[in-house]
């Protein structure tokens, strides 16, 4: 078992003390010919993180007040992180609307809202008090429907057991299917779980190969791994002091250049 059934049964996506979000914004639904493209969404949504364009807040405000679900979470995530507290609060009232969504039109956007609210809930913020069970839930819910940067949340909860036992099988099953979809992230802490023994079978190719591909987007934990197994002989290399050097040369370029967090 993955466990994500587990994930499932812990709380519902959103508390029984809250209103549902059909009593706080319109069920109707607009016609898909009458939506606008995702790239389109997707602009409107730089806009507004970045600037909290007027026109493109308008945009996405009237098209999620019409229930669409994409619309609700591009602006769900866009205000979330907003210097104002009015437009936090409204950004988090859109992604538990979009997150609660069940229809299959919506399933894409209620995924990347799951996937928001979720690593919200989980890191915590001043407007997020961490809440790891529900974090848990709706990072299961979002990695069942096949987000990979779900389910290296769903790895994080399991290795570090927030809000739960830690296990360390679920964690590595977790990471497996988030580095199958190219996450450097990921591809570290699977490289971690193997060079330990830590829920699979200790394998130091397997976590030399993970390192090096994690290394090769330039995640400076990798980077930096690779070097000093180049210096003390690790993971089935010979000591090599150039090799070494030019690891730990690599290693600052990268923490120039950090990968985005997924």
């Amino acid at each position: 078992p993955t466990g994500l059934y587990e994930c499932r049964s812990v709380l519902p996506l959103r508390p029984r003390s809250q209103p549902p979000p059909q009593a706080l914004f319109s069920t109707y639904r607009l016609p898909a010919a009458s939506l606008p493209s995702a790239a389109q969404l997707d602009e409107w949504q730089a806009m507004v993180t970045q600037a909290t364009e007027p026109h493109a807040l308008a945009q996405l405000r009237t098209l999620a007040r019409r229930g669409s679900g994409a619309a609700q979470a591009a602006l769900g995530i866009a205000l979330v992180d907003a210097h104002e507290p009015g437009l936090r609060d409204e950004g988090r009232g859109w992604l538990e609307t979009a997150a609660a969504a069940d229809g299959r039109a919506d399933a894409p956007a209620a995924r990347r809202a799951r996937l928001a609210l979720g690593k919200a809930l989980l890191l915590g913020s001043g407007d997020f008090p961490k809440d790891y069970a529900r974090a848990r839930a709706l990072l299961g819910a979002a990695a069942e429907q096949g987000d990979p940067a779900a389910a290296y949340y769903l790895g994080l909860i399991y290795r570090s057991g927030y809000g739960i036992a830690a296990d360390p099988a679920q964690a590595a099953h977790w990471f497996d299917v988030a580095s199958r979809a190219d996450i450097p992230a990921a591809d570290f802490m699977l490289a971690n779980a193997y060079r330990d023994g830590s829920g699979v079978p200790r394998d130091d190719a397997r976590a030399l190969a993970l390192y090096r591909r994690a290394a090769e987007h330039e995640l400076p934990e990798a980077v930096q791994t690779l070097a000093m197994a180049y210096r003390n002989g690790e993971l089935g290399l010979r000591p090599d002091a150039d090799e070494f050097h030019a690891q730990w040369i690599e290693t600052a370029h990268a923490l120039k250049h950090p990968v985005v967090a997924p």
